[in-house]
């Protein structure tokens, strides 16, 4: 005489066989699929902190003048502090086997009257410099200072860089000169490379922000560096011609259509939430957004340049609000959005 317990063990283990004779050949197809070689992308990862320092409440008792963040052994990103100037600039270091190359200079000192301090931009980027062969026993590497654009919260510190020994300074602002150090034989249509030994950078073209503006691709990382040409936050459209900008967004877009792209970093970060801005002006910026962005911010970049105000001479870009950046003109043609109202007149 069965038993309750007996039929429910029954039940059971005809339950078990149906389901190992439906699961039993995709278990095994998994099985094999998982010995199977999976397609690869190479490339250095990094590290990237979920909070930036912006500054302080009280700048005079904040005294560091950057943030220094190891992305990885040869790959480090410095954040200006908001109590040295409101911009708050990223600045990037690469090391290769023979040489090193730092990307914009940063901003100055014009945030806070209680400080009134003056960034020491060479000595950040020299104590960098120094732990790093320190770390791989070198007694020295060369130094590249260039920038990503001209405007002047990147290239202030230039100054200290200038007769720094054993240095190769880039002057801002000069297309012949970028052509020349970075092999670009017609400017912006072609690209070009750059060799930190063992590391190849790729220089892209990318006027439209500034006429000197250019993205940097690392292939030992994928990232990819757009300066002000593609950040969380106001991107302004300065060219009197928006058809430039245009152009950069579509060169972009094809260079990295081909390509594994792990960030996409810029030179600022100026928002709090998606369609939130922090307003111009603030040294001090607790909430912000991650700096890194993606490879479809740039497609959206590429579908806010097509935007135009009106049409023939006169033609601009408008602005419009995406959730992770605002396309604008010309500055300060541009409304920070939901932001608080502020009478500074800070260039973004």
């Amino acid at each position: 005489m069965s038993t309750r317990a007996d039929e429910w063990a029954k039940t059971a283990c005809m339950a078990v066989a149906i389901v190992a004779a439906i699961a039993g050949p995709a278990a095994a197809g998994a099985t094999e699929k998982s010995d199977q070689n999976l397609p690869q992308v190479k490339y250095e990862s990094g590290f990237l902190p979920l909070k930036w320092f912006s500054g302080g409440p009280e700048c005079a008792t904040f005294r560091d003048d950057f943030q220094v963040n190891k992305y990885n052994d040869n790959f480090y990103i410095l954040r200006e502090s908001g109590c040295v100037h409101t911009e708050k600039p990223f600045l990037y270091l690469l090391f290769g086997k023979d040489r090193a190359i730092l990307f914009d200079t940063g901003a100055g000192n014009d945030t806070d009257p209680t400080t009134g301090r003056v960034p020491n931009v060479a000595g950040a980027v020299d104590q960098v410099i120094k732990q790093w062969l320190t770390k791989n026993n070198r007694p020295s590497i060369h130094l590249v200072v260039t920038h990503l654009h001209s405007h002047f919260d990147h290239v202030w510190g230039d100054s200290q860089f200038v007769n720094r020994p054993d240095t190769t300074f880039v002057k801002p602002g000069d297309v012949n000169t970028l052509k020349t150090v970075f092999g670009i034989a017609r400017w912006p249509e072609e690209t070009g490379t750059f060799d930190l030994g063992g590391r190849i950078l790729d220089i892209i073209p990318a006027p439209g922000h500034d006429a000197t503006s250019m993205a940097v691709y690392d292939r030992e990382t994928a990232v990819l560096l757009t300066g002000d040409v593609l950040y969380p936050g106001r991107v302004y459209v300065n060219e009197r011609d928006p058809d430039l900008m245009q152009a950069s967004a579509q060169r972009l877009v094809d260079f990295t259509s081909i390509r594994p792209i792990a960030h996409v970093l810029g030179t600022h970060i100026e928002q709090r939430a998606p369609y939130y801005d922090y307003a111009r002006g603030i040294h001090y910026a607790p909430q912000e957004v991650p700096l890194q962005l993606g490879r479809a911010h740039l497609l959206e970049m590429l579908e806010a340049t097509k935007l135009r105000t009106v049409q023939g001479n006169n033609k601009q870009i408008t602005q419009k609000a995406y959730r992770d950046f605002t396309i604008c003109g010309a500055y300060p043609k541009c409304e920070p959005v939901n932001a608080e109202t502020r009478t500074a007149s800070i260039n973004d």
